[in-house]
């Protein structure tokens, strides 16, 4: 693999950036915010599979989300949070190492990051060392057996493995592999696997409650990921002749074809095929991906309402993520697997008692990989080693702050590289305010062949790309300056 994969990242920036760190690292080492060492405060960091921000609290008017709302309104909720890459394994590697994804050699859906840094603490060993229990329930790291890392649990982890046969209730489904892209049914919630990961969590907090150990609990809910399977109230909630339309449902003009893929992950299912997918069809899928939001969102709402009945609020901080963006339909596209903007953001809540405003937004850029950092400065924790990203506490105090001025995101070509075959080339993107610039490094010259610039400023979607017009020149140069110095 060539140099331009293969090396580790840093974080060289120019000064008109104004990017924190000279090497993009920092290690955390701070008073506890909440309190005497006896009273550590408590983590409840819950991430949610495949969740773009569909939310009421992000301004969806469709999505019916009280208790993700009502979580944000005790929080603070990002309005511009990237993840590091847009598929699962390396997305949730990076946050959970604290590191990005050519850091910890993970690129692709197979790879563990020990293969390359066997010694890397990720954050719930963090927290073990310092005395917590660490307790890993549902999807945290990617559900393959080989990405697992018992390592960083005080026990093992359930729920944790993903297998098609077991989100489906229905029996013409559960046959073992992809079957019908959705369903519903008829049952109570615990019927899906998410409804199960929910009531363990709450069995674990009223068993942690009776502890004199601080926690770290992490809850990891396998939907909306495909299929869209949840019980049939929660489909009752939208109709689907309110998806009628798919906005902006072409490929941005002049767009590279590389930056693209053939929706695989959603061809695969028997029910969608290789042709095209007609216009029922697409409004059924956003109806269950929609139905799979509120079932996920009364999900986290037991587990929130239990912390407040064990009278654990105030001194329990709660992350709420997404690994990463979707498309659904968008752009030519379905699923996940690009740099574009619909894939690179995601949904970012933190609440923490005593130091984050409550009910805000912020505009500030911000990435997946700071929430390891954000937690170790919020709880006091001595980190092991360097991390990639900044604490988020400034923000957290004063939502106009900003501690950095553009976020990174990359994806490896081709799309079944994602399987460990040799990538030819890897894209990387830069995204500030106004702009999205991507370029797409050849794997065995490292130099760029193709490349992309969005302007973003007025909407949160691709539409033209403006690379080599000589109106935007300066821009595209200081932005793939910044690229070339982030990979070296």
């Amino acid at each position: 693999m060539s140099a331009v994969l293969a090396k580790p990242v840093t974080m060289k920036l120019k000064k008109e950036i104004q990017f924190i760190c000279s090497a993009g690292l920092c290690c955390l080492a701070v008073a506890n915010s909440f309190g005497s060492e006896s009273s550590k405060p408590n983590v409840i960091f819950i991430c949610v599979d495949d969740l773009r921000p569909n939310m009421g609290c992000y301004g969806d008017s469709r999505a019916v989300t009280p208790h993700l709302d009502k979580l944000a309104g005790r929080g603070v909720t990002f309005n511009n949070a990237y993840c590091q890459q847009a598929v699962c394994n390396p997305s949730r590697a990076s946050v959970m190492t604290g590191l990005r994804p050519d850091q910890i050699g993970v690129t692709n859906l197979e790879s563990h990051f020990r293969q390359r840094l066997p010694d890397v603490e990720t954050l719930p060993q963090a927290f073990m060392r310092d005395g917590y229990q660490s307790i890993g329930i549902g999807k945290i790291f990617h559900g393959q057996k080989n990405t697992q890392d018992d390592v960083s649990w005080s026990k093992p982890p359930v729920m944790n493995l993903s297998q098609k046969k077991n989100e489906y209730v229905l029996e013409g489904n559960r046959e073992g592999g992809k079957a019908d892209a959705y369903e519903w049914s008829d049952v109570d919630d615990e019927a899906y696997e998410d409804g199960r990961i929910a009531k363990e969590a709450i069995r674990e907090l009223k068993e942690l409650k009776k502890s004199e150990s601080p926690f770290f609990l992490a809850v990891g809910f396998k939907k909306p990921h495909l299929p869209f399977c949840a019980p049939k109230k929660y489909w009752e909630l939208y109709d689907e002749k309110m998806f009628a339309v798919v906005s902006h449902p072409q490929k941005p003009t002049d767009a590279p074809a590389i930056a693209f893929h053939d929706c695989q992950e959603l061809r695969g299912y028997r029910d969608i095929g290789q042709g095209e997918i007609g216009a029922a069809k697409v409004s059924k899928l956003w109806q269950g991906y929609y139905a799979c939001i509120s079932y996920v969102d009364a999900q986290i709402g037991k587990i929130i309402d239990t912390l407040d009945e064990l009278e654990l609020t105030e001194n329990t901080v709660i992350v709420l993520w997404g690994d990463h963006g979707y498309h659904l339909g968008e752009q030519g596209l379905w699923c996940k697997s690009t740099n574009f903007e619909l894939d690179a953001r995601t949904p970012l809540i933190i609440s923490a008692p005593g130091v984050s405003k409550a009910g805000v937004h912020s505009q500030s850029i911000v990435e997946a990989l700071d929430i390891y950092p954000t937690l170790a400065d919020l709880c006091g924790l001595k980190t092991s080693g360097k991390l990639a990203g900044l604490s988020l506490r400034p923000v957290l105090v004063n939502p106009k702050a900003e501690v950095k001025q553009a976020a990174f995101s990359q994806f490896v070509r081709p799309y079944a590289a994602l399987r460990n075959q040799p990538p030819t080339h890897m894209g990387y993107s830069v995204r500030t305010k106004e702009w999205r610039c991507t370029a797409w490094f050849n794997a065995q010259s490292d130099s760029i062949e193709f490349s992309e610039l969005y302007r973003l400023n007025d909407g949160r979607i691709e539409v033209k790309n403006c690379s080599g017009e000589s109106s935007y020149s300066k821009t595209e140069k200081e932005l793939t300056d910044l690229l070339k110095a982030y990979i070296k």
